[in-house]
């Protein structure tokens, strides 16, 4: 996530509303609330249904726009979870102020917070925010693995996007005026530099900066002044080809980038790319939402906003959020999932079942029965939960990784293959899938195909990822390339 995008000052927070504005549910006083799905979004709002019906189509829009940079042709499956409050200030009830938007993940997958001012397809710090965190999620679909600056400078061109209302023609490519600045002012780092970015552990904030706008000034450059080379260079990457080995083929000959690189910043001469924007989708469906179902969105934007609080103060608010829907609706699936991810024995077993018998269709009620069974008594029951949710969601690339590392656990990794298989197709970019993949397939000594999973799944491990985890993962890598032989790269991260 660019860091600048992240935090707004507070300014902009309080003169966007009144300062007792609240995205309550309807029988606290609050305005009705809403699911809106369409094609590629499912948006939870207490927007009018014909005000998330234009954002879900602006949203649809914006999403085609940033796939014309792999062509005309690219649509890759799943759907964006997306919260949409009214305005700034309902979404400042939970940020603070600290926030115009911000991004993160759920056990659905990525999620898109923003507050709604009816100008989604215009410049402003929270859209920059949001395409960015899209251009990260669309462009795993394609670029197998990714070296970390290419990542975020491929988000951080990407974010400039822009839709022309009056053609409706899509610009890719514009500057962004701060980075240009702050590049100018600051310099930018070497490309062996920004090549060791992925070993760096905690930076400071400055370098942080210096990062993220020395990397938006590389790909800006290698698009303009060797496009051909990147594109050579992208589609190695598509064949999940070792970065760095691929950056020396694609770039072999060249003799003085960082020269080259001088020249284009004191020149200011660029191109950008305009395009007719494709057709898309219309098909939207618009649902009341239950008032449980409020609460635990409420729960999930205390739990995940940015903000001054503290992780105790965040789940004592999630906490009363969670009690209040389940008061209202004991059997409802979103509060339940939320109380137990929670802690502290909140949900007992039978509760959980419960939640099952009432929503026999709905498939995270069954995952979430999976993940409370314990012991090896209740191993069949786990795997037939497990199943039956992965048969009702059977597009949902974490069910289906769920059920793959049951079998991982289990050591049947035949029997989990499928299921991986399917999840990587729907989130090749998801580094704990690919996880699952390569355990499974290290378990039936395929070493090369597991290797090559492992070594995406450390590419792929996004910025904010816990130091545990990658270490976990590179545990793994070492374990399966010790096991198998040769020499294994250098661990990121």
């Amino acid at each position: 996530m660019t860091l600048r995008f992240t935090l707004v000052c507070l300014s902009l927070w309080l003169t966007t509303g009144c300062a007792t504005s609240r995205a309550l549910c309807p029988q606290e006083g609050g305005r009705p609330w809403y699911e809106v799905q369409s094609a590629h979004f499912r948006i939870q709002t207490n927007l009018s249904p014909e005000a998330a019906t234009t954002t879900a189509m602006e949203l649809e829009k914006h999403r085609r726009a940033l796939l014309l940079a792999w062509g005309p042709d690219f649509d890759p499956p799943g759907t964006v979870e997306v919260i949409l409050l009214r305005n700034l200030h309902e979404l400042g009830e939970f940020t603070q102020g600290h926030a115009a938007g911000f991004a993160g993940t759920t056990e659905r997958g990525p999620l898109l917070v923003m507050g709604g001012n009816g100008y989604l397809l215009e410049d402003s710090p929270d859209l920059r925010l949001q395409t960015h965190e899209l251009a990260h999620y669309l462009s795993k679909f394609v670029l197998l693995r990714q070296p970390r600056w290419l990542a975020e400078g491929l988000a951080q061109y990407l974010e400039t996007a822009h839709i022309k209302p009056s053609t409706n023609e899509v610009v890719l490519g514009r500057a962004s005026g701060w980075d240009l600045g702050y590049v100018r002012e600051h310099g930018w780092l070497d490309v062996s530099e920004m090549w060791a970015w992925d070993q760096k552990g905690q930076m400071s904030k400055s370098d942080v900066q210096w990062h993220y706008a020395s990397s938006w000034l590389w790909v800006h450059y290698l698009f303009n002044i060797h496009p051909e080379r990147m594109e050579d260079f992208q589609l190695r990457l598509a064949r999940a080809e070792d970065p760095k080995k691929a950056w020396e083929a694609s770039f072999q000959g060249v003799k003085d980038l960082q020269g080259e690189l001088r020249t284009y910043v004191t020149s200011g001469r660029y191109s950008v790319l305009t395009m007719p924007l494709p057709p898309v989708p219309t098909l939207v469906d618009v649902r009341p939402m239950e008032p449980a179902d409020v609460h635990a969105v409420r729960a999930l934007l205390y739990l995940r906003s940015p903000g001054e609080r503290t992780w105790e103060q965040r789940l004592e608010n999630a906490k009363r959020e969670v009690a209040q829907g389940l008061k209202e609706e004991p059997t409802n699936v979103a509060a339940t999932i939320l109380a137990a991810r929670m802690g502290d024995g909140e949900v007992a077993l039978e509760a959980v079942r419960a939640v099952v018998k009432a929503h026999p269709d709905n498939g995270y009620a069954w995952d979430l029965l999976a993940s409370q069974l314990r012991g090896a008594a209740e191993m069949k029951e786990i795997e037939d939960a497990r199943k039956r949710a992965a048969e009702l969601l059977p597009d949902d690339a974490n069910l289906l990784n769920n059920l793959a590392w049951h079998y991982a656990m289990t050591r049947e990794p035949a029997k989990g293959l499928p299921a991986a298989a399917r999840a990587v197709a729907l989130a090749p970019g998801d580094s704990s899938i690919l996880d699952t993949h390569a355990s499974l397939l290290f378990q039936l000594d395929r070493c090369p195909e597991a290797l090559g999973l492992q070594r995406r799944a450390m590419d792929m491990l996004h910025e904010r990822a816990p130091d545990a985890t990658r270490q976990e993962l590179n545990q793994r890598l070492q374990r399966y390339q010790a096991h198998c032989g040769g020499t294994a790269p250098a661990a990121t991260k």
